[in-house]
């Protein structure tokens, strides 16, 4: 993934790569909102313990996604 004689990594295929980082960001978030709701309904968690836990797996999935959009901001700005 490095651009010719400079040694530098190729901006096309990293933008790609924080592309894909996104979607499966995403995905992840998706998962693991399922996969919390399928828990509570298996233990009995009441649904004010629901919405603060979403709200917890929503926050972390923003900074991520704001740590990859920041990434692509740099990227851009660069080429």
């Amino acid at each position: 993934m490095t651009s010719g004689s400079t040694g530098r990594p190729d901006a096309e295929a990293l933008g790609r790569d924080l592309a894909d980082c996104l979607q499966e960001s995403l995905r992840l978030q998706s998962r693991v909102m399922e996969l919390t709701e399928q828990v509570h309904a298996a233990v009995g968690v009441a649904t004010p313990a629901d919405r603060a836990l979403r709200g917890k797996v929503t926050g972390l999935c923003y900074g991520l996604l704001a740590h990859l959009e920041e990434l692509n901001r740099l990227l851009r700005e660069e080429t």
